[in-house]
């Protein structure tokens, strides 16, 4: 059960709002009554998702940010805009990375909300070991909170592009230059953009009387060493190999070039490569890198724009989703197949 108030005002032997005081920070009780308050929030692990209502009377005019990965440039390009647009508006930014691990993500939020952010934007882990809980409890409360990336069967504000139809208009490029055979390197299970773009590289292999080969889709982690690593298995097997691969994102496509490069295949005569996101590097290459462009810096831009427009609208919750445009930029890494 959840503790509430007016349990804490119980066991402190106080009132509603003198305990309610002491969570706003304020003046107006003694030393002792908010020394014992705090104990009682210490002792029984007040969950700070429950000071949500607290937060419409005090603004801190900082909001929190929790992403996947701190390294990733990606997530790099997500925090630039979120940063600049919250400069712009006078907000500052709290930033946690999950580093993948679920029971970092939560503790992170919960840090985070118990230093009385404004709102939070998560790029939230999703696998099968995911607990939302967490967002529950945030939805509940009202609390000001971002999605970036879709999450089934929760109504929250989101920003993201249609990764199905990204990963669909790729494959669908690859199909006109000529190529049947198009491998995956699939994105890794915790990734709801992985799943996404793997629904639209089936999808468009179905529409266009392409087989779904099992042996050509390949979950990888999304760095350069895991496209390498999955690079060098593939294309040392005893199938017919692919002439194409779509990859989930452009650290493992540029992973994958360099295997194929040290074993003697020839990118893209002899096998052609897409990456997805553009990151700033994939176009300095030796083959420079066929992407689909994923628009990181308006992503967050968009995020931060629409946390703060929440928070300012915190009478009137609104839900929103912001789907921005994705586009296919060409460079050296694909040709066609004749």
């Amino acid at each position: 059960m959840r503790m509430t108030i007016s349990d804490i005002a119980r066991l402190a032997n106080v009132s509603k709002s003198a305990v309610s005081i002491v969570l706003n920070n304020k003046s107006g009780v003694s030393e002792k009554t908010r020394s014992k308050v705090l104990a009682i929030i210490e002792k029984y692990n007040y969950n700070p998702s429950q000071i949500a209502q607290s937060l419409a009377v005090r603004e801190t005019k900082s909001i929190g940010l929790i992403i996947k990965e701190i390294d990733n440039p990606y997530f790099a390009k997500v925090m630039c805009g979120v940063y600049d647009a919250c400069s712009q508006l006078g907000y500052s930014v709290l930033l946690g990375s999950s580093e993948l691990s679920n029971d970092k993500e939560t503790e992170i939020i919960k840090t985070l909300v118990s230093k009385r952010v404004d709102g939070l934007i998560i790029s939230p882990l999703q696998s099968e070991e995911s607990d939302f809980t967490y967002l529950h409890n945030l939805l509940n409360d009202n609390y000001p909170v971002v999605v970036l990336g879709m999450i089934t069967n929760y109504s929250t504000n989101v920003v993201d592009i249609d990764n199905i139809k990204a990963a669909y208009d790729a494959v669908t490029y690859l199909i006109q230059h000529g190529h049947k055979r198009i491998a995956h390197f699939a994105g890794p299970v915790h990734s709801g953009h992985g799943q996404r773009r793997l629904e639209g590289y089936k999808q468009a292999l179905i529409d266009h009387n392409l087989p779904i080969d099992k042996n050509y889709i390949v979950p990888v982690e999304p760095y350069v060493p895991n496209g390498y690593d999955a690079g060098k298995e593939l294309f040392s097997k005893n199938i017919k190999l692919p002439t194409a691969v779509f990859c989930y994102n452009d650290l493992v496509a540029i992973g994958l070039i360099n295997a194929l490069a040290e074993m003697g295949f020839d990118v893209p005569n002899s096998i052609s490569v897409m990456g997805f996101d553009n990151i700033d590097f994939s176009k300095y290459i030796k083959t420079p890198l066929t992407t689909v462009q994923m628009p990181a810096y308006d992503i967050g831009k968009s995020a931060a724009g629409l946390l703060i427009k929440q928070i300012n609208n915190s009478s009137a919750p609104l839900i929103e989703k912001v789907i921005l445009e994705h586009k296919i930029i060409e460079r050296n890494s694909v040709s066609k197949k004749l």
